[in-house]
């Protein structure tokens, strides 16, 4: 039920057909939430109508586009519209905890990302690393945040993320749209943040909201490698 005292938010998420092996508990983490002041938009990038029916039957709303980038904008464009104060962009793959809308949306921050666990290659070498990422004067490049340093639950102001899990707020969307990053290799979401970041806004991630990564089928036991249980236990 809608609280007017709260900030209305948008969920935003692109997905495809080949994504549906997902959706059960992908809906299961949504609806979990603590926080209840949102709608879910889905953002469909195949032509699978069939695909587009069973999205609605969760209760979202669901659009059509033909691209990744393309969708990001369309949620953007609807949150501008119907007058969201916040969008949260989360991959269908991205299992936020109960607790983690309520958690960023207490931060009052402009750009707050969660975090998750993804897998890495450096050196030849198959690293699990965290979602975020610190610039480095030194190197003038992009530096991966340690596993060790989000294992706390500290807020760390940071330079990029993925859109994984990060909400957005309605000052940022209202000045900055979603494009490639035409300087690098990397996607529309450090391009994103590197907009941000020239527009003067500030991008946080909140280490206390964990979110699980299914980087295989759920189920699959190679999750667990993505999964913050496995490493906080050694700590």
């Amino acid at each position: 039920m809608e609280n007017k005292d709260e900030p209305r938010v948008l969920i935003g998420c692109v997905t495809h057909d080949k994504d549906e092996i997902y959706i059960t508990e992908f809906i299961k983490a949504i609806r979990s939430q603590s926080y209840s002041n949102y709608d879910l938009l889905f953002v469909d990038t195949s032509g699978d109508d069939e695909y587009a029916a069973r999205l609605r039957g969760t209760g979202g709303i669901v659009s059509k586009d033909e691209s990744m980038l393309g969708g990001r904008n369309k949620i953007r464009e609807h949150a501008i519209k119907k007058n969201y104060d916040y969008l949260w962009f989360v991959d269908i793959n991205t299992l936020p905890p109960p607790t983690a809308l309520s958690r960023l949306i207490l931060k009052r921050k402009d750009i707050i990302a969660g975090i998750s666990l993804q897998g890495m290659n450096i050196d030849g070498n198959l690293k699990v690393m965290p979602n975020v990422y610190e610039f480095d004067k030194k190197e003038k490049c992009f530096r991966p945040v340690v596993l060790n340093e989000v294992l706390n639950d500290h807020i760390n102001e940071i330079s990029c993320a993925n859109f994984g899990c990060v909400l957005i707020s309605r000052k940022v969307l209202e000045n900055i749209e979603i494009r490639y990053y035409e300087d690098s290799m990397a996607g529309e979401d450090i391009a994103f943040f590197v907009d941000a970041k020239e527009k003067g806004f500030r991008t946080f991630a909140d280490n206390s909201v964990k979110c699980t990564h299914l980087v295989f089928p759920p189920g699959d036991p190679r999750n667990s490698k993505f999964m913050f249980e496995s490493y906080e236990k050694r700590v």
